[in-house]
């Protein structure tokens, strides 16, 4: 084929690149919008605990409720009596100041959410996994139901479920934020005091850095007792041996 032939099929071949392109773009003019993008509506924490206190009287004082709550979980998943000590009252305690903080900052979800998300990134040490949290809220809509009664509504359980997840998702987030940095630092005792019957000193090394602030406090565990955690605050900062002195009544 001649020059001339070459030139007549290139411009068939723009020709029909040409139609090709023009049929693609009306198809996309025609085509209807795509509907835009749903975000979440914030959470109306106020709302839920209007309906929450509405209902509180049921399942107060909180030691029944969470006494049937404990019941429940460990029934149902019997494996996960390993991730709490061995005596369930301080955790009990705890869980308890816990629903009544939730309740009474539920109003200020940003509040809530700092909060929790600093308890995330403290219960990795526990090796909690996203699945536990969906078991106990499991445990906790039946402990909510068999504590409150007749009485009980769906609008207080649809309440204290938002309630949960909200929080829940908060420790999520903040323990993944951590993923960075060890769920719990491994330390030898180097040093045992006891000044007074109602005081302890303890003087740590630690393996790896550990970053220190001011008022800082930490939780230890022994592993004569596992999961037995308790609260240390810190009387020094670390000497350059890297070893730390923490004080607990």
């Amino acid at each position: 084929m001649g020059p001339v032939g070459d030139e007549y099929h290139g411009l068939l071949a723009r020709h029909d690149a040409m139609r090709l392109r023009r049929s693609l773009l009306s198809q996309g003019e025609r085509r209807a919008p795509a509907a835009p993008r749903r975000t979440a509506a914030p959470y109306d924490g106020a709302a839920d605990q209007r309906e929450i206190l509405r209902g509180l009287d049921l399942v107060s004082p909180f030691d029944g409720l969470i006494a049937e709550l404990y019941d429940e979980l460990f029934q149902r998943w019997p494996y996960l009596r390993s991730l709490f000590p061995e005596s369930m009252e301080f955790q009990r305690r705890h869980l308890a100041h816990i629903f009544r903080y939730l309740i009474d900052h539920l109003h200020d979800p940003d509040e809530v959410t700092a909060t929790f998300k600093r308890l995330g990134r403290d219960h990795r040490k526990l090796g909690v996994r996203p699945a536990h949290y969906e078991a106990f809220e499991a445990a906790l809509r039946e402990a909510l139901r068999r504590t409150a009664g007749a009485r009980w509504t769906g609008a207080m359980e649809a309440a204290w479920l938002r309630m949960l997840r909200f929080a829940v998702a908060a420790m999520v987030a903040g323990a993944e934020a951590a993923l960075g940095e060890p769920a719990a630092w491994q330390a030898e005792v180097t040093a045992f005091e006891r000044p007074r019957r109602d005081l302890a000193v303890l003087r740590v090394r630690t393996g790896e850095p550990y970053t220190y602030r001011a008022g800082q406090y930490a939780a230890v565990q022994s592993p004569r007792l596992p999961q037995a955690w308790r609260y240390y605050s810190f009387a020094n900062a670390p000497a350059r041996t890297g070893s730390w002195s923490s004080t607990s009544g």
